[in-house]
């Protein structure tokens, strides 16, 4: 009993303590859940927070994106709207253009017939004609070159032996849109205008063409002239032959088939080469060879007339160059044939008159240079279609009188009508 007595107490006190001690676990580990759970909610509720300012920063920087979006729109609109229409200070050379705006508005039309060598009408009519290849477009940096400006600083330059420097001074533009322009306008005379200027006769206008020579110079048969001018330019880089003696000079062969109305209804030009006045033979294209034998005809019923210096086609008719043996037929074959060659003399003439450039060297590239020939003889054609004068201060003549009219007042057209009152009494 006495054993028991003091063991008991022992065992109770370790019960009590280890109860004690499991109530102190107790709360340690409900303290522990409690920590966890109001880290596990504060970090929610941290992580609510930085959301919620996410979204309000996100919110914030797009809207500030889009304000300064609106900003430089309206900034760039204002500027545009400032300064479209002010003349670029970079851009745009400072020039006068007041002798193509004032002084060219109040010429006269022998004054503008002086100055573009086409009358207003004419002028008018190539404006309208070729405004869809020609007309451009004004842009935020500089105003293009009116349609207008364009077609008169061309002919402006087709018409007068002067640079590009000149013209350009004189319309206000710069040196590189003149040639641009020049060289734009030719292409597209060439494209539009050619096909209905210079064309090669149908059958009834052949017929005609023949009837009017017949009439005329008592030739049969005869659908044409044939003349050829040398065009004189520069040495291009690309020739290689040497110049073969100082009197020769680099140029290109132009022949041409004048009607009996001084029109032209063929061109052809020649490659670059050196050409000798004082040698009198002259060439023909193999290509305009072969197209003037195809309109001849094979039978060979009709015929074109040419120099003597010509070599002998089945096709040309040539006056003879031995005179001591002729016969009288045969010298009023020869009287005939010089005075129907005045046809494309005086055609060729009125050619060089109105478009000075041809008379002078030409430092442009060759093909340049062969389209400004083909569109001087487009543009011969439409003046004389449309009756425009050739001043006889441009071919150093007086003007050239026909066969029904006073011949007194010129020499050429009064040696003419000698040559054709010849004709006529030789033909009776």
């Amino acid at each position: 009993m006495e054993a028991a007595d003091v063991f008991l107490p022992v065992i109770a006190w370790c019960r009590t303590r280890q109860s004690q001690d499991s109530q102190a676990e107790a709360r340690r580990q409900k303290r522990r859940l409690m920590l966890l759970a109001f880290q596990r909610l504060r970090l929610k509720k941290l992580r609510e927070t930085w959301r919620l300012r996410e979204k309000v920063f996100k919110r914030s920087k797009l809207r500030r994106l889009c304000s300064h979006d609106a900003w430089m729109k309206a900034i760039t609109h204002q500027f545009l709207r400032d300064h479209r229409r002010q003349k670029p200070k970079v851009w745009l050379h400072p020039r006068t253009s007041d002798w193509w705006e004032n002084t060219a508005a109040t010429f006269t039309d022998h004054e503008w017939l002086q100055h573009f060598r086409v009358s207003r009408e004419t002028f008018s009519y190539l404006c309208a004609t070729l405004n869809p290849q020609l007309k451009r477009q004004d842009t935020n940096y500089r105003l293009c070159i009116p349609l207008e400006k364009r077609v008169a600083l061309t002919l402006y330059k087709l018409a007068h032996p002067c640079d590009y420097r000149t013209v350009a001074d004189l319309f206000a533009v710069g040196v590189a849109s003149v040639c641009h322009c020049v060289h734009e306008f030719c292409t597209v005379v060439i494209e539009v205008l050619k096909p209905q200027l210079v064309v090669t006769p149908n059958t009834f206008q052949l017929e005609n063409i023949e009837e009017c020579f017949h009439h005329t110079y008592q030739i049969p048969q005869c659908i044409g002239v044939l003349d050829s001018m040398n065009i004189t330019i520069s040495r291009p880089p690309h020739l290689n032959s040497e110049k073969p003696d100082r009197e020769s000079y680099l140029a290109i062969l132009f022949q041409a088939v004048v009607d009996d109305k001084g029109l032209f209804w063929d061109l052809s030009m020649s490659c670059p080469t050196w050409v000798n006045d004082n040698n009198g033979e002259l060439l023909v294209c193999e290509d305009f060879s072969t197209r003037m034998h195809n309109v001849c005809r094979t039978d060979n019923s009709c015929v074109v007339i040419g120099d003597a210096g010509y070599p002998s086609k089945n096709w040309l008719l040539k006056p003879s160059t031995n005179t001591s043996g002729l016969t009288a037929e045969q010298e009023l074959l020869n009287t005939q044939i010089i005075a129907a060659r005045s046809v494309a003399h005086y055609a060729f003439e009125r050619l060089n008159g109105r478009w000075r450039c041809l008379s002078r060297r030409n430092d442009c590239n060759v093909e340049i240079v062969k389209d400004m020939v083909e569109t001087c003889c487009v543009l011969h054609n439409l003046c004389e279609k449309n009756n425009d004068m050739c001043l006889p201060d441009w071919i150093g003549q007086e003007p050239l009188q026909t066969v029904d009219e006073n011949p007194q007042k010129n020499g050429d057209a009064e040696s003419l009508d000698d040559l054709l009152q010849l004709i006529q009494d030789s033909a009776e």
